[in-house]
């Protein structure tokens, strides 16, 4: 073997220097001492005499090296890091750790000089006047001699001047080599690399460094992870010369020393992820891939909002403009809804809106096949109801639809368009957009419309609960038309009233909208409801009120304390935080036209949505330090932030229960559980039965019931039972990270759906060809019901007792009087100028 060829991987062999530097083939190292003496290299540096060789180095007189990894004189390196790199893999296999000392620079900040020491070189400086410390850390530095210097040479490379390989402390040999803080980092993490580095990605070659990044930052959106620039070598003139782009998971947080344990420490968000992707500039000015490292070792953002995130940090693009900017191919998916106020029965549409709304209605449904309206008309052919949903709010409908609240209550005197939006709740305690409708004509035959529309167009689902205001109309509408969903009237919307119909008494006391707040949302029991609510008459002297009076006798359908069966995701709590009509209400204007409103309203869901994919991104790619308790972590690693918040409230609170064992029937085994009251002496009574054969635990609180999380009782019976980990029964899935990442139903429905897309993306663009030519679309038209027909013929075929959806069902069946249009499912592939393969990434 020539000595080229056992040059070192890094460093470029140098002929002229060969005879002079070239070590023996199998060398071994004296211990690590200079042959003279160690006083001599001290007094260069005038520091103290070094300890003397302790017997641990004696018995270690000789450490056998690898010759090529042995630094030379005269050796040659690209740049600063490539020497950097080769010194500490030689540290690494000696036995010690290394790190960057004294550093020469030119004015334009070029690297000149550089010299690699021991971690041990030199002494801790003694600071004046320093207290002598009660517990002084330990002496880490020596006046360690081993050092390597680098310069730089005329043609851009870096030369080895000075090598000194000599110790004057212990090396770490066998097992402790692995020890070394350095070696398991640096190793690791180059092992996790050279491991999986996809040779089978095909890349560009880029322009600028700027670029290479926004190429790695759409890969990154598309698979569902953010982008940061990491470490990067800069060459003469200030050209960076290589630049590596991480997963913004990568590394780990700094530990600082002496810092203070906090007691709400941040959550943690590096998890050392090896993906990455690694460019170097080449002769032809061009910046080439040299690494491409695909996988992570940790969940990537959900489909649902990872086609949103494009950009790192803050910089996250959820505008479909500006998506479109980035990819001429992206298909856009919009969210667009409407505007009004209400009064009474039928009220008049104002000049120009129906146009207005169906211009806007038609250019949405152009824009997006998966866009859907419907349109009610009534006497003279006048166009009374409009109902619409966009692609986003269809899926998550699917996702969190157990319970949707219809809220009619935006109104602006003076300015007649009556807006009604179905709301939600997703996992994160947002409040949702399902649907929204302007409703001019509220009679019972309206509402039924509105609720049997809202049926068609979240193909056929209907919701476990449904909040509303109160309302004869409504009231007797939902069960027509949903018969299995239960319906309450929101408290939310009854304390907005209640500060139109109380405001006099409100405006003169201080403390009456706080009592009757309490009485709303604060009673858990009956008992205390009735009471306080009692109370509240007496004290304000109410009791000839009518509202309330009429609010009471209705109390079974609102109040809190009743109805606890039926599952609300604690809602309205949430719509006391976060209310979407207070932000409608201070963009609405009678100046304004509604196409003016319909831009806010837009602006308004887009930054909800935004919203959203910020808090999804948080909970995705941020850990909190693990609980201790096994419970916990299983919360933790299993709920969303907000919902663990809940859970861990009632964790705290179950310490303070007592319980006792009140008999058992079979399997069933009945738990009578105490709870001591903070302000009074009293303690209240809930009753747990616990089935041994499933796991089910029900409690009298039915607080699993009505909000889905586990409470207090159910914990201190689980705990009493020596169960440390919740029954997944008890885990709902509402409430999960993944909740989102669930297919909408079984293995059928996931196939239905991709039908679905795929039939919606072919007729959308067959439609978008057509539309612009009267001959084009009469030949679409001609077609369509003979296509119907052989379709219908096809589904009798396979299954006759299949009822296949025709035409009248879906365009007019017990709607009359108007359109409908309906398209699509609510997710669509996100398109790239690149396409990504089994690994391979092409570029166009």
């Amino acid at each position: 073997m020539s000595a080229k060829d056992k040059a070192p991987p890094h460093a470029t062999h140098n002929p002229t220097s060969h005879s002079q530097s070239q070590w023996p083939r199998n060398l071994l190292l004296l211990s690590p001492y200079p042959q003279q003496p160690l006083h001599y290299l001290h007094d260069v540096h005038k520091q103290p005499q070094p300890q003397p060789p302790s017997d641990a180095t004696k018995s270690h007189p000789y450490i056998t090296a690898d010759p090529s990894l042995l630094p030379k004189l005269d050796m040659l390196f690209d740049t600063e890091n490539d020497a950097y790199d080769f010194y500490n893999t030689y540290a690494e296999n000696l036995g010690f750790c290394v790190r960057r000392s004294t550093l020469w620079t030119t004015s334009k900040n070029v690297i000149t000089r550089r010299t690699f020491v021991c971690s041990r070189e030199g002494f801790r400086e003694k600071k004046k006047g320093a207290k002598e410390a009660k517990c002084p850390r330990p002496e880490t530095r020596i006046g360690c001699p081993a050092c390597m210097t680098i310069r730089l040479t005329s043609n851009g490379k870096y030369r080895v001047t000075e090598f000194t390989p000599a110790h004057n402390h212990t090396l770490a040999t066998g097992m402790c080599i692995q020890t070394l803080r350095s070696k398991k980092l640096r190793r690791k993490a180059r092992a996790i690399r050279e491991n999986l580095v996809d040779e089978s990605i095909q890349t560009p070659e880029f322009d600028t460094e700027e670029a290479a990044y926004e190429f790695y930052s759409m890969y990154a959106g598309k698979i569902g992870f953010t982008v940061r620039r990491a470490s990067m070598t800069v060459g003469p003139g200030d050209v960076i010369t290589r630049r590596v782009f991480v997963c913004s998971k990568e590394g780990f947080r700094e530990r600082k020393k002496g810092a203070k344990r906090v007691k709400n420490p941040r959550p943690e968000t590096r998890t050392g992820c090896p993906a990455c992707m690694v460019i170097r500039l080449g002769e032809n000015g061009k910046y080439h891939v040299t690494e491409f490292v695909t996988c992570h070792n940790h969940q990537l953002l959900v489909s649902s909002s990872s086609n949103l995130v494009l950009e790192t940090g803050n910089d996250i693009v959820t505008d479909p403009d500006e998506i479109l900017r980035k990819d001429d191919s992206h298909s856009c998916e919009e969210e667009k809804h409407l505007k009004s106020s209400r009064v009474k029965r039928v009220k008049t549409t104002q000049v120009g809106d129906v146009g207005a709304v169906l211009e806007y209605l038609q250019r949405m449904q152009m824009e997006n096949p998966s866009f859907f309206y419907a349109m009610k008309s009534g006497e003279n052919d006048k166009i009374t109801n409009i109902f619409w949903a966009d692609a986003k709010s269809l899926t998550d409908f699917m996702h969190f639809g157990d319970v949707v609240c219809l809220d009619t209550g935006y109104r602006v005197h003076g300015y007649v368009r009556p807006l009604a939006i179905f709301t939600g709740l997703n996992h994160h305690k947002q409040s949702v957009i399902f649907g929204s409708a302007l409703m001019y004509d509220e009679s019972l035959h309206s509402f039924k419309w509105l609720f049997e529309t809202f049926k068609i167009a979240m193909n056929g689902k209907v919701p476990k609960t449904i909040l509303t205001d109160r309302g004869e109309e409504i009231t007797d509408a939902i069960p027509l038309s949903w018969s299995g969903t239960g319906h309450r009237y929101c408290v939310w919307q009854i304390y907005q009233n209640a500060l139109e119909q109380l405001s006099q008494a409100f405006h003169g006391s201080r403390t009456l909208v706080s009592d009757f707040s309490r009485c709303l949302f604060d009673c858990e029991e009956e008992e205390e409801f009735i009471l306080s609510w009692n109370e509240m008459l007496e004290k304000y002297d109410l009791k000839d009120n009518k509202w309330l009076l009429n609010l009471f006798e209705e109390r079974e359908r609102w109040a809190l304390v009743y109805g606890r069966e039926v599952f609300s995701g604690d809602f309205n709590a949430v719509l006391q935080k976060d209310s979407l009509s207070s932000e409608l209400k201070k963009m609405l204007s009678v100046e304004k036209d509604i196409l003016w409103f319909l831009d806010q309203y837009e602006k308004i869901i887009k930054e909800k949505r935004s919203d959203e994919v910020q808090i999804e991104m948080v909970s995705y790619q941020s850990t909190k330090k693990p609980p201790s308790m096994r419970i916990l972590r299983q919360a933790a690693n299993s709920y969303t932030p907000t919902a663990f918040k809940m859970f861990e409230r009632e964790f705290e609170l179950y310490m303070d229960c007592m319980v006792y064992n009140s008999g058992e029937v079979g399997t069933i085994s009945e738990y009578r559980v105490l709870v001591e009251e903070e302000d009074s002496k009293t303690s209240k009574e809930h009753f747990v039965k616990f089935d041994s054969l499933d796991g089910m635990v029900f409690c009298t609180c039915k607080k699993f019931e009505f909000i889905g999380i586990p409470c207090r009782h159910v914990l201190k019976v689980l705990d009493t039972r020596n169960i440390k980990e919740l029954p997944e029964q008890l885990i709902l899935r509402r409430w999960r990270k993944d909740a989102k990442s669930a297919s909408f139903g079984s293995g059928f429905a996931i196939l239905q759906g991709k039908r679905m897309n795929f039939l919606c993306r072919t007729f959308g663009l067959l439609v978008a060809h057509a539309v612009g030519s009267v001959d084009a679309a009469t030949c679409v038209e001609g077609q369509a019901s003979a296509l119907l027909d052989q379709v219908e013929r096809v589904l009798q075929e396979r299954n006759p007792d299949l009822s296949a959806l025709s035409v009248e069902n879906v365009i007019s069946e017990g709607l009359p009087g108007h359109t409908n249009f309906i398209s699509g499912t609510a997710e669509g592939p996100l398109t790239f100028p690149f396409i990504l393969n089994a690994g391979a990434l092409d570029y166009r």
